[in-house]
């Protein structure tokens, strides 16, 4: 499954506050896929196998976990979260795409994934056991790294520009401040 097939667009200043902490804002986003998909297929299987212990139908389980959640998600009683929220008529919980959007770009921005991000199928499955929406959950860990990026820039940084003897104003936006921040020589990202 492809996601973001035309990337992800963030603005300068949320890249400047990831790379602050990362190298690669993309590896980081695959490592918390990846990190995610691991810890929901272990959560399919541990909520699963006792079901399956007790089904007179079962003869044998895969002692593959790729391939008993498989087994699990091509059952007739299994249910994504999203099935599951919309049998009890809980709306989507898509407010990380929401306050994606809220945010303008139209200045200067750097897209992430350009070509999109290719997730196995069995992978986006497991995700899908336990969130509503695949999109929603890798814009909310994106934005929320971007914000500890910001404050973990903006708290080690601002107290360095107030002594400065040479700074007479400061931006009076996180964004301009960011960038004041970056273009200092004493800059250091905490990322190697």
């Amino acid at each position: 499954m492809i996601l973001f097939a035309d990337g992800i667009t963030i603005t300068a200043a949320e890249h400047q506050s990831i790379l602050h902490l990362v190298a690669s804002p993309e590896d980081w986003v695959r490592g918390a896929i990846a990190e995610k998909v691991r810890l929901r297929r272990d959560a399919l299987i541990l909520e699963w196998r006792p079901k399956l212990l007790a089904d007179p139908e079962v003869t044998e389980l895969p002692a593959d976990s790729d391939a008993f959640a498989a087994l699990i998600i091509g059952r007739a009683d299994y249910r994504s979260r999203a099935q599951s929220d919309a049998e009890i008529g809980e709306a989507p919980y898509l407010n990380n795409i929401a306050r994606y959007q809220a945010v303008n770009r139209s200045g200067s921005t750097v897209t992430l994934f350009p070509s999109g991000i290719d997730i196995p199928d069995a992978d986006c499955n497991c995700m899908l056991a336990y969130i509503q929406d695949i999109d929603d959950w890798i814009l909310g860990a994106l934005l929320g790294y971007i914000n500890r990026g910001k404050k973990r820039m903006l708290s080690e940084y601002h107290p360095i520009i107030l002594a400065d003897p040479d700074v007479t104003t400061t931006p009076a936006t996180e964004d301009g401040l960011i960038q004041m921040i970056t273009a200092r020589s004493d800059y250091r990202r905490l990322a190697g």
